[in-house]
């Protein structure tokens, strides 16, 4: 039985109703983020079971097909069994979205966002979901590449405290 946790976890659900009511897009993302990677692992099917509400306005509903984008490939990158409801036309874009809108950029956005988020008519690039928990385990476990040292991070907080003592 899993560990009851000290806070309400971030659901996909609550995600996109938090956006629709005007939270910061990434900040509410990220709470998900965060819960999936670390603090609700065990707790990720409840986390992803039930879908976004149906939004009212455009951009809740480019919101909505964002987080069906975000569970598909979360679940590809753990594979973990994906929802049914994020296949559902509900969660795709009549027209692309770029988020980038620069015209230079949309080559870019076109060769690198994941298809999870192509499929939802979503362009947002390649890194949209690079987070610590995954670069942490990619880094470690190749030769060569470790994190700071404990030395390194004391010489580091050094450096800056000597940097902010100047300014």
């Amino acid at each position: 039985m899993a560990t009851p946790l000290p806070y309400s976890i971030h659901s996909i659900a609550d995600t996109a109703a938090l956006i629709d009511q005007g939270e910061d897009p990434w900040f509410a993302l990220g709470c998900f983020l965060h819960d999936w990677w670390c603090y609700a692992v065990e707790q990720r099917q409840e986390l992803i079971s039930e879908p976004p509400a149906p939004a009212a306005t455009p951009e809740g509903r480019r919101w909505a097909a964002f987080c069906a984008a975000v569970v598909e490939e979360l679940c590809s990158r753990t594979s973990f069994p994906c929802p049914v409801w994020t296949r559902q036309q509900d969660y795709v874009l009549e027209r692309p979205w770029f988020y980038f809108s620069q015209l230079s950029q949309r080559d870019w956005l076109l060769s690198t966002t994941p298809e999870s988020f192509k499929r939802h008519n979503i362009f947002v690039g390649g890194s949209v979901l690079d987070n610590k928990y995954e670069l942490h385990h990619t880094f470690d476990s190749k030769p060569g590449w470790s994190m700071w040292s404990d030395q390194e991070l004391q010489n580091l907080a050094g450096s800056n405290e000597v940097q902010g003592s100047r300014i």
